[in-house]
């Protein structure tokens, strides 16, 4: 066992002669903002806020189901409506206070995961973009568990400096899997990344992100260039559609491995990690991997990566990693530990 963290540089230094692939998870949302990024449940800050009472049939729902996802329960409202009304049992009013409780949701949820968002790319700093490329640009892929748009906005950043010669040494691809085909007068692109086309996406959402949407027969990603909208309006007009964000937000482990495996862009990422191996480094930044991320704890476990390098606060802190560490081993993988306040995010 470590008795010292290593710093990041030493990490770097360490994992130069291999590909390094890196795993993000809320930490990195935290560190350019903690007071937006904190909250960890969506449904619980709805409540919380008052935007979903917990003595109404709304609430009710959600416990009955026993489910934090806001998409199940919407569609779930509206598929009742034309279950009962196919039945005639429903009387209009009572058909009109489902509805009415389905589009509170859709606009709860739009509130929710946007009003403590930064609103347009220009509201971050070109000093705090380039704090944030210089620490992405390093490796060959980036997995992250965060469904905000800060690597998104990272790495589209990052095009921009790498085509002016802005910022040197640049290993990251900017490929996420989505592109034009025959959509060029569409306000979107279309996810068509899999098979043999692969190899050519370097950043996964593995938890889904607020840029990507399930359009029934597709996987889009809405982009500002295109529409000249900002997220908030996306969304609602994507809402409105009936055409949801795809993000895994809360649940346990097996709720959310459930939803991955369940959609076609969720499911390849997922895949993609467990694909990871070689003589090869996994950097862990912002997450310790706990108990309802074990999917994710699993994935790394099957890939064939030899050494996770995991960011942590004190070297206190390795204990409450025992299990993992422990389930490494037996998978023949070395975890080593280092000081995640030593790597420069944000600032």
């Amino acid at each position: 066992m470590q008795n010292k963290l290593l710093t990041y540089d030493e990490v770097l230094e360490e994992t130069k002669e291999n590909k390094r692939f890196l795993l993000l998870g809320n930490g990195f949302s935290m560190a350019y903002n903690k007071d937006r990024f904190s909250f960890t449940s969506l449904f619980q800050s709805a409540v919380d806020k008052g935007l979903i009472d917990s003595k109404s049939p709304m609430y009710e729902i959600f416990k009955d189901f026993d489910t934090t996802d806001f998409e199940e329960i919407i569609k779930n409202l509206e598929i009742s409506i034309k279950v009962f009304n196919a039945y005639k049992i429903l009387k209009d009013e009572d058909a009109n206070m489902i509805y009415t409780d389905a589009i509170k949701l859709k606009e709860h949820l739009v509130d929710i995961i946007t009003n403590n968002h930064p609103e347009k790319i220009t509201d971050i700093s070109e000093e705090e973009f380039e704090h944030s490329i210089n620490f992405v640009k390093n490796y060959d892929s980036v997995y992250t568990l965060n469904y905000d748009l800060l690597l998104y906005w990272t790495t589209m950043k990052l095009e921009d400096y790498k085509d002016n010669e802005m910022i040197k040494n640049i290993k990251l691809e900017i490929g996420d899997g989505f592109s034009d085909l025959e959509n060029d007068n569409k306000d979107y692109v279309v996810f068509t990344n899999s098979g043999k086309n692969s190899r050519y996406q370097k950043n996964f959402y593995l938890h889904g992100a607020l840029h990507i949407f399930d359009n029934k027969y597709e996987i889009i990603k809405n982009t500002y260039s295109r529409t000249k909208k900002t997220l908030k309006e996306q969304t609602l007009e994507n809402l409105k559609k009936e055409i949801y964000p795809i993000f895994v937000s809360e649940g346990t482990s097996s709720q959310k491995k459930s939803k991955i495996i369940h959609n076609a862009y969720l499911n390849h990422c997922y895949r993609s990690l467990k694909a990871l191996g070689g003589k090869n480094s996994l950097i862990i930044f912002g997450t310790m991997l706990k108990t309802n991320d074990e999917h994710i704890q699993d994935a790394i476990m099957e890939s064939n990566i030899k050494k996770i390098y995991i960011g942590i606060g004190s070297i206190d802190k390795t204990s409450e990693l025992d299990a993992f560490v422990e389930k490494a081993i037996k998978h023949d993988k070395k975890v080593y530990f280092y000081d995640y306040r030593s790597v420069k995010v944000w600032r």
